[in-house]
């Protein structure tokens, strides 16, 4: 355990968006997510972490045009965090979810949630951060296996909060 609270970090820019810091044991992989603009994984370790960023007028759209997602998801950081979940609940045998925690990362609105349950027969721990930007959507999602939980868990968790959106207007539009 020590030696994850003294574990030497990369802070790593992704397209002049966003910034966070990651265990230097992590390294760049590219097969984690299709959909993934950051993906960094330690195979030996099965530590895995990827963010995905999506524009909120995307969002905001598709519940807002399709009837069936109008009635069950706001337009709102809940509805797209309310959306992901239940998308994975489909996909995850045996899901315990945690409740939401509301915070903020480094001033937005934010979103946690920890996960386990089992995705190809192997048990896996998850902790996602739902972060609602300037103008996108962002899902931090790090995974390990469920026995690795407890070496790994503080490492997600300093990942997460260590998100920030770059060339964030410091004005707040009313």
């Amino acid at each position: 355990m020590v030696s994850c609270a003294n574990e030497e970090i990369q802070s790593i820019k992704i397209k002049g968006q966003y910034e966070i810091e990651l265990p230097k044991t992590l390294s760049k992989a590219d097969n984690l997510h299709e959909d993934a603009s950051l993906q960094y994984q330690n195979i030996l370790n099965e530590f895995y972490t990827i963010v995905i960023d999506e524009p909120i007028s995307d969002f905001n759209d598709l519940v807002t045009q399709d009837e069936y997602l109008a009635e069950s998801y706001k337009p709102n950081l809940t509805g797209y965090s309310n959306l992901l979940k239940d998308n994975l609940s489909v996909s995850i045998k045996n899901g315990k979810f945690s409740n939401f925690e509301d915070t903020k990362i480094n001033g937005m609105d934010a979103k946690l949630m920890n996960v386990s349950g089992t995705v190809d027969n192997i048990d896996i721990y998850y902790q996602f951060g739902f972060v609602k930007g300037k103008d996108r959507y962002y899902q931090i999602v790090n995974w390990t296996e469920l026995k690795s939980k407890k070496e790994h868990s503080k490492a997600m968790e300093k990942i997460i909060s260590s998100f920030k959106e770059l060339n964030r207007s410091k004005k707040k539009i009313e």
